[in-house]
């Protein structure tokens, strides 16, 4: 067993605490013993039933909650039989149970006692609760942008929360600089070991379907960590002759943030793009390492990438949640891409719900959107565009009123006065109802409106509205 860099292909001695090539490639690990149903641990109902194909010793105990197995759900689409994988049913609610249940089973194994991890929330919330479970120091570097529920999440499992401001990429080098003063990288990206966590999916899979392999295999795509995992789980058991194909694999992306599906698009290799805003914060990822490998995994298995917007997602979580599976917007995406991939799947497709729905509840704004629609129902009111255009335009009109009263028309400061609570609250109604007539989600609205602002900002080195 060795391993080996997929950029500049450089071969070193297996090392758990190697992440990265000299040259900055991402490393894989080859030599392993394929998947044999020979030498499946009948007693154990985790991951660790496949360890003989898994880099670890079989004296090593392994580190482990219970992740695995889970579901496999008979459903229909649009009238169409498929499956859902509900990974979501994972102990700490997510796919990266798996890699971090083996990453962590190495990393004690190898003597380590403090860790260091980027994640926007699912990545961190395994590690962290992983490194409790073994008893290793684990500290996380997320984005400030990310779910304060997934944040608390992992603080509960004993972990030292790191906020850092800007984009995904940032909390990455708050990482990079703590690996750098000697603390081991438990990176989800990273670490070798962790995407051979991803491919005993795969394996359940072939057993739970009667020992075939889906026809499709739908799961949303940042790093493509989970869909590289998958891919050399399947491309083992092709390779043992236990399926005579690779499942068409579909990756999908957010709209807002799409390198593989632009250099999918376009044919040429993946390179970073802006990171824009989206619900789906597990995949925003500008620029993956594994991009290239992601694309030819893709393309082997006669797959497609594709990307999706925030609209499309959130009524994909919606209706499934209808269903009784809870999931993440995220994990969504994959279901939207069902009705978009509609005349290309096969008999046994499967979808991957990655994430749970308890991570991520639906953002305030939208609930008093729908809250005051309702209210506009049952009470018979006037419910559509021109009507609250004009309304909002009124109220506006008497909160500037009641703000140049308030301070004598800019004469002295501003002090509240109970009667500037009434004429905000008829504004934000009127708003808010603008917006449901006219099929516009209030929270998306703002945070594009917020990312124009910072647009503007950053090309005029001023604030202040835009006369253009």
């Amino acid at each position: 067993m060795h391993l080996r860099c997929v950029r500049c292909d450089r071969r070193y001695p297996f090392d758990p605490l190697l992440w990265r090539c000299d040259c900055g490639g991402p490393l894989e690990i080859e030599g392993l013993s394929p998947f044999d149903p020979a030498s499946l641990d009948g007693s154990t109902a985790t991951i660790w039933r496949y360890r003989a194909a898994l880099p670890v010793p079989p004296e090593v105990a392994p580190v482990t909650l219970g992740e695995g197995q889970t579901p496999l759900i008979p459903d229909r689409w649009d009238g169409r039989p498929l499956y859902f994988k509900a990974e979501h049913l994972n102990p700490t609610g997510s796919f990266k149970d798996r890699g971090a249940s083996l990453l962590t089973t190495v990393l004690k194994e190898a003597g380590v006692e403090r860790v260091v991890e980027d994640s926007s929330g699912n990545a961190g919330a395994a590690l962290a609760a992983y490194a409790g479970r073994a008893g290793l120091r684990a500290t996380v570097y997320v984005p400030a942008h990310a779910s304060p529920v997934k944040r608390r999440q992992i603080a509960a499992y004993g972990a030292e929360v790191v906020p850092i401001p800007g984009p995904r990429s940032a909390a990455t080098e708050a990482a990079l600089a703590a690996v750098a003063a000697g603390a081991a990288y438990a990176s989800h990206v990273y670490a070798p070991v962790y995407v051979q966590g991803m491919k005993t999916l795969a394996f359940e899979l072939w057993e739970q379907l009667g020992r075939r392999a889906p026809s499709d295999l739908l799961l949303p795509a940042g790093h493509g960590t989970l869909l590289l995992g998958v891919y050399k789980g399947f491309a083992e058991l092709r390779s043992q002759g236990f399926i005579g194909r690779l499942p068409r694999l579909y990756g999908v992306q957010a709209t807002a943030c799409a390198p593989l599906v632009r250099a999918w698009e376009q044919g040429r290799p993946v390179a970073a793009v802006a990171e824009g805003e989206t619900v789906a914060e597990g995949v925003r990822i500008s620029n993956p390492p594994w991009g290239d490998r992601v694309l030819a995994a893709v393309r082997e298995s006669d797959g497609a990438l594709l990307a999706l917007d925030d609209r499309a997602t959130l009524a994909a979580q919606e209706t499934l949640a209808r269903r009784g599976l809870y999931i993440e917007p995220t994990s969504a995406l994959a279901v939207a891409a069902l009705d978009a991939l509609r005349d290309r799947l096969g008999e046994r497709p499967v979808v991957v719900l990655t994430g749970s729905g308890f991570k991520t509840p639906p953002p305030a704004p939208d609930d008093w959107q729908r809250q005051a629609a309702d209210f506009a129902a049952r009470h018979g009111l006037r419910h559509g565009p021109a009507v609250h255009a004009l309304d909002l335009v009124s109220e506006v009109g008497e909160v500037a009123k009641e703000l140049l009263l308030a301070t004598g028309y800019g004469t002295r400061p501003y002090r509240p006065r109970p009667a500037l609570a009434g004429e905000l609250g008829d504004a934000l109604y009127s708003l808010l109802l603008l917006a449901e007539s006219c099929d516009v989600r209030a929270g998306d609205a703002l945070v594009a409106a917020l990312d124009k602002y910072r647009a503007r900002l950053a090309a005029r080195s001023a604030a202040g509205s835009s006369k253009e």
